[in-house]
C-alpha cells in the first residue's frame, strides 16, 4: 500500500498508508499547533485542506473547521463514524490520481511538511488521567519486597487504577529533570545514582551556607536528595473521543465508541521516593513529576486489522465481553547511555496481550460507578510486563535478574517504540522517548 501514496514512504516506515495517525505540530514559520497527519517521513497538514475548501467532498458531512483547531479534541468528539470517514477520505487524498493533491502540486506542496522540520505537541488539551494495573507479573514484583509487604488482596478483582497527574503529562522529546523526594536513609544500599549531588549530607557544609542551596536537609531517618533509582514504564495508553454523560454506565460493548486512538506511555518512576509513599496511599511524588506519550495517535481504525482473541482468564460478570479481544501490538524499549561509564543497559520488548484487562474493559470499569469521561481523556494499560525476563518493562523488576543494571542516569535516554504486524507491512506508533536531566537544588 506505501508505494499508492503520492507521498513517498519508505517500505520500513511505521506510517503507511494503512496507518494515518493523527497529531498536533507547528513550523517555525507558523508557531501555533495545528492538526496533521503521519504519512512516511512527512506530515500532511489538515488545516490547509480545511481552509481550501477540501473536505466538502468527503463522503461524512462534518465542520471542517474543527481540523483549524489548536488540540484534537472538537475532532475527536464528532464520534467514530465521522473520525473514521474523514479519516478514509484522507487516504483517498493521498492514494487516487483524481485526488486534489495529485491534481495541484502547489497544494501538495504547501500541504506537505517534513518530520523533521515540525516540532509535536500534546495531541488532545487532557482533563484527565488514570493508570491501571494490568500486568500480574508487574503487581507481583513491584508489590512484593523493595520496601513492600506481599500482595494480600487479588488486584484484579476488582481492577485497580489511580488517578494522575494531567499538568506534568509531556510529548515525546521532551527533556526529564531529575526529581527530588523525600528519601529514607536506607532506602538504596546500593546507591545505583552516580550524579555529582550523591550522598552530600547537610553536616557536610559550611554553617553559613543557605538552606536553599544545600544537597541534602536530613531529617530523622529520610533525607530530601535527587531520586537515587528514576525509573521508566513501558506502557500503552489510549484517549477518549465521545465523552458519557454525568452517572453514565457504559456497557463493555458500547466502549469503541468512545476511544480515539492509543500512544505510547512513560509513567517516570523514582523508586526510592515511592518507597514511604505506597502503604497505605500509594505512590505521590514518586510518578507526579513526568509521564510522556507519543505524539502521534493511532486510531482504532487502523489498529482493527491486528485484533486477536484475548487469554481467557476470570473477569467479573459486569465486564464479561462476548467479543473479548485485544490488539496484537507489540512494544520494545532501549535506553541510550548518556555518560562514559560502561554499564549494562536496560532493554525490554513485550506485548499489549500481557495487560489482563482490554481497553474495553478499562473503560466500562471506569464508568461504572458514573464516572464521567471527557473528551482527551486518557487511560494508560499500567506497565505491561509478562513473564520472560525480557518483557519486564521497568528497572525495578529487571534489577531482580539483571542486578548489574543500573537505574537510570543523567543524560541517558530512554526510546519506547511500538508495532502492529511486520516492519514491512505493518503500523507504528513511532517513538517516545526522553533524555534525563541532572536535578535542580
Amino acid at each position: 500500500m506505501a508505494s499508492q501514496s503520492i507521498i513517498p514512504i519508505p517500505a520500513d516506515s511505521p506510517f503507511s498508508l494503512a496507518n494515518i495517525p493523527f497529531g498536533m505540530f507547528s513550523t517555525q514559520s507558523q508557531p501555533h499547533p495545528r492538526p496533521g497527519v503521519a504519512i512516511g517521513e512527512h506530515i500532511l497538514d489538515l488545516r490547509v485542506l480545511a481552509l481550501e475548501g477540501i473536505f466538502t467532498d468527503c463522503k461524512v458531512t462534518f465542520p471542517s473547521d474543527v481540523l483549524t483547531h489548536t488540540t484534537l479534541n472538537a475532532f475527536a468528539a464528532l464520534a467514530r463514524p465521522t473520525t473514521s470517514g474523514v479519516r478514509a477520505y484522507i487516504q483517498s487524498l493521498l492514494s487516487q490520481s483524481s485526488s486534489p493533491l495529485h491534481l495541484n502540486p502547489s497544494l501538495l506542496e504547501r500541504c506537505t511538511v517534513k518530520q523533521i522540520e515540525a516540532t509535536m505537541h500534546l495531541p488532545f488539551d487532557i482533563g484527565d488521567f488514570t493508570d491501571f494495573t494490568s500486568s500480574k507479573t508487574h503487581a507481583k514484583n513491584t508489590h512484593s519486597g523493595h520496601g513492600h509487604g506481599g500482595v494480600d488482596a487479588d488486584m484484579f478483582h476488582p481492577p485497580r487504577a489511580a488517578s494522575g497527574r494531567v499538568s506534568t503529562i509531556l510529548t515525546s522529546g521532551t527533556p526529564i529533570v531529575r526529581p527530588v523526594g523525600h528519601l529514607p536513609t536506607s532506602a538504596s544500599p546500593e546507591r545505583s545514582y552516580s550524579g555529582p549531588l550523591e550522598d552530600k549530607a547537610l553536616d557536610d557544609l559550611p554553617q553559613d551556607t543557605p538552606v536553599e542551596s544545600r544537597t541534602l536537609a536530613r531529617t530523622t531517618g529520610f533525607s530530601l536528595a535527587p531520586t537515587n533509582e528514576l525509573d521508566f514504564e513501558l506502557e500503552l495508553a489510549f484517549f477518549i473521543s465521545v465523552p458519557t454523560e454525568h452517572f453514565e454506565r457504559v456497557p463493555v460493548e458500547k466502549t469503541e465508541e468512545h476511544i480515539f486512538g492509543v500512544v505510547l506511555l512513560n509513567d517516570w518512576s523514582a523508586r526510592d521516593i515511592q518507597i514511604p509513599e505506597t502503604l497505605p496511599f500509594g505512590a505521590f511524588n514518586a510518578k507526579n513529576f513526568a509521564s510522556t506519550i507519543s505524539p502521534w495517535v493511532v486510531t482504532l481504525d487502523a489498529l482493527e486489522p491486528f485484533k486477536i482473541a484475548h487469554d481467557i482468564r476470570r473477569v467479573p460478570s459486569y465486564l464479561v465481553d462476548k467479543g473479548d479481544a485485544t490488539y496484537d501490538i507489540s512494544v520494545s524499549m532501549r535506553v541510550i547511555p548518556g555518560g562514559l561509564m560502561e554499564r549494562e543497559m536496560g532493554v525490554a520488548r513485550s506485548c499489549l496481550r500481557n495487560s489482563y484487562w482490554t481497553f474495553r474493559q478499562m473503560l466500562a470499569f471506569h464508568t461504572l460507578s458514573g464516572c464521567r469521561m471527557r473528551t482527551g481523556d486518557l487511560i494508560g494499560t499500567g506497565t505491561l510486563s509478562g513473564e520472560d525476563t525480557i518483557s519486564l518493562c521497568s528497572l525495578i523488576e529487571q534489577r531482580k535478574h539483571f542486578p548489574n543494571r543500573m537505574f537510570l542516569q543523567d543524560r541517558d535516554e530512554v526510546v519506547f517504540t511500538g508495532w502492529c504486524g511486520s516492519p514491512q507491512g505493518g503500523i507504528g506508533f513511532g517513538e517516545c522517548r526522553g533524555v534525563v536531566l541532572p536535578a535542580r537544588l
